[in-house]
């Protein structure tokens, strides 16, 4: 009895531990990335404060974690790095490389920042690169000599060069974007001047434009009597056209119009002038016209080849036998004054 306990103690022991050992986790391979510890701003200088080293799975390492101190050293991110995010080696700039804006400013162009809301700002559409008119609206100031309320366009094809944009992101990892407050434009210095003048007198917006559109429009002031005018459409068939020609198949269709309208150009061309030749027979003369390419015309036809028929009267001299060369063999000195390219054959045979 004693023994049949014994033996069944030992077998519910080995069993336990079997069953123990299957239920452990499989053990995960991990290698070791840097993360952020807190938000890093663009272009702030990394130091061991911001970011840790960290075991991460090794599966699900993103592509060019930073592994190494030495590649994250002497560097700074190209755009914003948040808490918690791995770090990337395409989100940083290379070593000793600082991103300055300003160096970005053409040379005798001067940045200027206007404030802007979602209202003058094309409701947060603008981004660093597009054009844009500059638009001041101004109210009545008995004290200042404005005596009506006015608009007017006073910078036209302006390039923005930054927005003030700021990324919120969630737990969740969500993005969103908040309205920009500000908007630098690259001017001259003239038209700083008179920004800086329009941000003092009225309210400034921002009207969006077509990149590739840089013809100066009417920039005539608007006031209350264009207001309350006669009303005014838009021409559909050119917004039309303006959408189609920014298609795929812009390009196709401009190269057929050029090459229709050359077609065109060739059938409206006017023939080339014919001409008339007085020929000289023995006794007798011939007028005969000729077309352009030196082909005779028949006159009493529809403008075929004529044929070359002499005077009915005129009678080729025989020729002697002669034993020297006749006149296939050598050019008679008469031959020789003809062109080569005289488009009729006038040797007598």
């Amino acid at each position: 009895m004693a023994l049949a306990l014994g033996c069944g103690l030992v077998a519910s022991i080995g069993i336990s531990q079997v069953l123990d050992g299957n239920n452990k986790p499989a053990a995960v391979e991990t290698s070791p990335i840097y993360v952020a510890l807190q938000n890093v701003n663009v272009g702030d200088p990394l130091t061991d404060k911001m970011v840790s080293l960290e075991e991460w799975p090794k599966d699900k390492v993103p592509v060019g974690a930073i592994t190494k101190w030495e590649d994250l050293e002497d560097r700074r991110p190209r755009s914003n790095i948040y808490q918690g995010e791995p770090i990337l080696d395409n989100k940083l700039l290379a070593k000793g490389q600082t991103n300055d804006p300003i160096q970005g400013v053409p040379t005798g162009m001067r940045l200027k920042t206007v404030s802007v809301d979602a209202r003058k700002s094309a409701a947060g559409l603008l981004s660093p690169g597009d054009r844009v008119d500059l638009q001041i609206f101004v109210k009545p100031n008995q004290s200042q000599g404005i005596s009506h309320a006015f608009t007017k366009i006073f910078l036209q094809n302006i390039r923005v060069f930054a927005i003030d944009q700021t990324i919120d992101k969630a737990a969740d990892g969500e993005e969103s974007r908040s309205v920009a407050k500000t908007v630098s434009l690259i001017v001259t210095p003239s038209q700083a001047s008179r920004i800086t003048l329009a941000e003092n007198m009225g309210e400034i917006s921002l009207i969006p434009r077509n990149p590739d559109d840089d013809k100066v429009v009417d920039d005539s002031e608007q006031g209350t009597d264009e207001l309350f005018g006669r009303s005014t459409a838009n021409n559909r068939k050119i917004e039309q056209e303006s959408d189609e020609s920014q298609g795929p198949l812009a390009g196709f269709k401009a190269m057929m119009a050029e090459a229709m309208a050359g077609v065109a150009t060739q059938a409206a061309a006017p023939p080339a002038p014919s001409f008339e030749m007085t020929i000289l027979f023995p006794g007798d003369t011939s007028t005969v016209q000729f077309s352009a390419n030196g082909n005779p015309i028949d006159a009493k036809t529809t403008g075929g080849p004529a044929p070359m028929t002499p005077p009915a009267e005129f009678v080729a001299p025989p020729s002697a036998p002669s034993s020297e060369p006749g006149p296939s063999d050598a050019a008679t000195p008469a031959d020789a004054a003809i062109p080569a390219d005289f488009p009729i054959d006038l040797r007598l045979n």
